[in-house]
């Protein structure tokens, strides 16, 4: 950007220039026909016009006028002695023929050569000293404003950087965070099941040793089994509002759903769905815009949570409707959560130490993503010893 912005700047600068010298030039043309108009109609005689050019060169850069006739004959010069143009008669038959030209003279001068009225020639040379006091203030705008814009650019371009550069380590750093737990997650019952399978095959053993090596070796498959399926939803997740299908749902249909497939699989577990008063008064639509399968997923994580975390396998849901949307609730009676539980519980791996559960810290965190993915939000109000509930907020249709 710095080395464009110079060569705008030069470009600049050498079109300015450029447009003072032809406008320099058409000054000398006007004054040379001025001055041969005041000679050769008697005007002005000679002397006088070389007085006023002489006294007028102690103050401007007067221009300096010659006339000759086209055989190289000089009828007036406001100074012979200096002459800029230094004419000769090669020059007055370039002017004839051209009728007008630009003269190379000293530096920092200029000059033209011009065919007047067919039968005249009339040189004009003198240095715009104007137009040059200019063209140094141009220079000096021109190194101020790049000094000015390249220090903005250097600033703006930091920061720039430092804000793109951020979130691109922060997620080459969780990427590192996420393929290290999973590793270790998946190393444990790989590694619990060669084990068991060994100790199994060192020796002749009973039937019934073997049929506990092999239960052993299947429940960590199983475990095994739900963190691929978690991380499976995890990356579904991933996909964003643009990658998966949305359509119209009932949040009270999805909880019922997930309450029948969560009692199919543990008898044990109670889950009560119950509706707030004022929601039934006015008889809510609890419709949202969402993705089934993923919505399913959320709710079942959250009932199971409680559940598992319940005193007696229980947990309490209540659905009832608010300014922002559909509002529920979902609350056990279990340990409670410490607040450094309650502060990372939605981030990926994290495991409370409060109780003796297992898990692998994913599900809470797929949640969180998939409540946030439905432009929803959900926020978890928990005390030691007291149980755990948590509040999802989601927009209706």
């Amino acid at each position: 950007m710095a080395a464009v912005m110079v060569l705008a700047l030069i470009i600049i600068y050498i079109m300015s220039d450029s447009a003072r010298r032809a406008s320099f030039r058409d000054t000398l043309r006007s004054e040379a026909i001025t001055k041969a108009n005041l000679y050769l109609e008697n005007r002005v005689d000679a002397e006088t016009m070389q007085h006023i050019y002489l006294n007028n060169t102690q103050f401007i850069n007067e221009v300096e006028v010659a006339v000759y006739t086209p055989d190289f004959k000089m009828l007036y010069h406001d100074a012979a002695k200096h002459d800029m143009v230094k004419e000769t008669p090669e020059m007055i038959r370039q002017i004839c023929e051209k009728v007008e030209m630009a003269i190379e003279v000293e530096e920092g001068y200029q000059a033209v050569g011009i065919l007047y009225k067919g039968k005249y020639v009339v040189t004009a040379a003198a240095r715009d000293g104007n137009g040059e006091a200019n063209m140094a203030s141009l220079r000096c705008t021109i190194v101020v404003v790049f000094v000015i814009v390249f220090v903005f650019m250097l600033a703006v371009g930091y920061y720039l950087a430092t804000i793109t550069i951020r979130p691109i380590e922060h997620a080459l750093s969780s990427q590192k965070m996420f393929v290290s737990n999973v590793s270790h997650e998946l190393r444990t019952p790989l590694a619990a099941i060669t084990a068991e399978l060994d100790l199994a095959l060192s020796r002749e053993r009973s039937p019934q040793q073997y049929q506990q090596s092999l239960s052993r070796s299947l429940d960590d498959a199983h475990r095994m089994a739900h963190l691929i399926d978690g991380l499976l939803n995890l990356a579904k997740a991933d996909y964003g509002a643009h990658g998966i299908t949305m359509e119209p749902l009932r949040i009270d249909e999805l909880l019922l759903d997930a309450r029948e497939q969560l009692l199919h699989a543990n008898p044990d577990y109670t889950i009560n769905i119950s509706f707030d008063e004022k929601a039934m008064e006015a008889d809510a639509d609890f419709s949202i815009n969402g993705n089934e399968y993923l919505m399913n997923i959320a709710l079942k994580n959250l009932i199971e949570n409680n559940c598992k975390y319940s005193t007696n396998q229980t947990s309490n849901v209540l659905i009832g409707m608010q300014k922002e949307g559909i509002h529920i609730t979902l609350s056990d009676t279990g340990e409670g959560m410490s607040a450094e539980e309650q502060r990372n519980i939605f981030q990926l791996f994290y495991r409370g130490t409060t109780t003796g559960q297992k898990g692998h810290g994913i599900g809470m965190a797929l949640v969180h993503k998939i409540i946030t993915l439905h432009k929803g939000s959900i926020e978890v109000k928990s005390k030691a010893g007291h149980g755990t509930t948590f509040c999802v907020e989601m927009p209706n249709v």
